[in-house]
């Protein structure tokens, strides 16, 4: 007790001690380098930058547990070739910082490789961010204690042109999360490649679109702990690389290997040859499960499980509600339609597709029930929007016979509280440690012990349907 009083009253000191500091014209600084690069922003403050063009600002900074967001629309850094220290717009050092609406364009550096973010600290998180025509749009340095975690932003029209730089490039740390985000048309690069440990790459939409030349969609060359989940993944027919997702290509140098590609919607349209997927020699495990592969190609190079996968060789048969303007909802009819398989979990992790991407770096809860659709989107009849009656909270499979797979569709944890199951009579029959649930972690709960009958969830405020069989 003396212990937990000491530490929230620590806390509200923290609290108590930060500052917001205020950029834009007629604030306590003009422009975001002044602040960022000024004393007068400490550890812990907040740096609120008005919306609005800034040109050629950038600089280098490092600050510890800041928030960094743009006010009234994005903060638009355009730094019209500029860079700081020879290498981005904004060289981010320290740790646990939080950039959101913010928007980097047009960096370029001597040896090609000028970034909108360059980062060299521990632990960075980007929200609601636009990157477009830098050399990189946002580039990691190594290191084995730092967690990437990029949410809702686009990243586009990025890369030199020569290969060797790309819409995004995460360097060897130890995990990257990247869900809900937009990555398209890099420019002869790799629309997503990371070094990182473990990837979770989870319901964004990754594509070349028609008039696209990246290299590859997703590269993740030196293997790792790898989700690829419910994301949209289309190679356009100017693509420079027939591979579509590249693991392990240049040495399974991280310390687990192991691959999962389920329930994502991969389309191909390059006619000169291509590889849905790629998969490196030694690898340890590697698993695709209720993928729809669309369009001309080999589906696998290497070994891996398959199961309850289709491949429509031409793009014109794949049933989507409208494949030329990127919408690959299924229609009425379509094979992939309760025809997949429980991808149940792996290391605590599940393997469910709980969400589904929404355009523009959106998403929205998966109406998950009976057998699971294969590919990106559960079918809906047309017209029917199922994510305006939903909670935020998801249960599956439902019904259910010996577990069910909870999951919250907030895009940070949920503090700490209590999971409940009632049943009809609004008893908690159920009642489970406290836990913490992020968004591409599902908690399995087993209620083979629980009566025929319906139940309901209960997270905070939020609470979901379900029927034991």
């Amino acid at each position: 007790m003396i212990l937990s009083t000491i530490l929230l009253l620590f806390l509200l000191c923290l609290t108590a001690n930060s500052s917001v500091i205020k950029v834009g014209s007629g604030k306590q600084f003009a422009v975001p380098s002044q602040a960022l690069t000024s004393a007068a922003v400490q550890d812990g403050d907040t740096v609120e930058i008005d919306a609005g063009t800034y040109s050629g600002d950038v600089c280098s900074f490092l600050k510890n547990n800041i928030l960094i967001r743009g006010v009234g629309g994005f903060a638009h850094l355009a730094a019209g070739g500029k860079n700081s220290g020879g290498k981005a717009i904004w060289v981010v050092g320290g740790n646990n910082n939080v950039i959101e609406y913010i928007e980097f364009s047009d960096c370029t550096v001597p040896d090609q490789n000028g970034a909108g973010i360059r980062f060299e600290g521990t632990n960075l998180t980007i929200r609601h961010c636009n990157f477009h025509d830098n050399e990189d749009g946002v580039l990691t340095g190594a290191n084995d204690s730092s967690d990437i975690v990029i949410v809702q932003s686009e990243f586009n029209h990025n890369g030199y042109g020569d290969g060797q730089s790309h819409n995004l490039y995460i360097g060897k740390v130890r995990s990257l999360r990247f869900r809900f985000n937009y990555s398209h048309h890099a420019k002869i690069g790799h629309n997503l490649k990371s070094r990182a440990r473990e990837n979770y790459i989870l319901y964004n939409r990754i594509m070349d679109e028609e008039t696209g030349n990246s290299s590859m969609l997703i590269d993740l060359p030196n293997g790792g702990k790898s989700f690829i989940i419910g994301n949209l993944l289309m190679q356009g027919p100017n693509a420079e690389n027939k591979k579509l997702i590249s693991y392990g290509a240049e040495g399974l140098k991280n310390p687990e290997n192991v691959l999962y590609i389920v329930n994502n919607t991969i389309v191909n349209k390059r006619s000169a040859g291509a590889t849905f997927v790629h998969v490196e020699q030694g690898t340890t495990e590697a698993k695709i499960i209720n993928n729809i592969f669309t369009g001309p190609g080999e589906v696998l190079l290497g070994t891996a499980d398959t199961v309850t996968n289709i491949h429509f060789a031409d793009v014109t048969q794949a049933g989507f509600r409208n494949e030329t303007n990127y919408d690959y909802q299924l229609l009425f009819g379509n094979p992939a339609i309760n025809a997949g398989t429980d991808p149940d979990s792996v290391s605590g992790t599940s393997l469910i597709p709980f969400y589904e991407y929404e355009h523009p770096m959106f998403y929205r809860v998966r109406p998950l029930h009976y057998t699971i659709d294969i590919g990106a989107y559960e079918w809906l009849p047309m017209g029917v929007d199922d994510n305006s009656s939903l909670s935020s909270l998801s249960v599956y499979p439902n019904p259910a016979t010996n577990y069910i797979e909870i999951n919250v569709g907030a895009i940070h944890e949920l503090p700490l509280q209590d999971i409940c199951i009632y049943n009809i009579l609004g008893e908690c029959v159920l009642n489970l440690m406290p836990a913490r649930i992020q968004i591409e972690e599902g908690m399995r709960i087993d209620i083979s012990k629980l009566a025929e009958g319906v139940y309901f969830v209960k997270i905070g405020n939020e609470t979901e349907m379900f029927v034991k069989e």
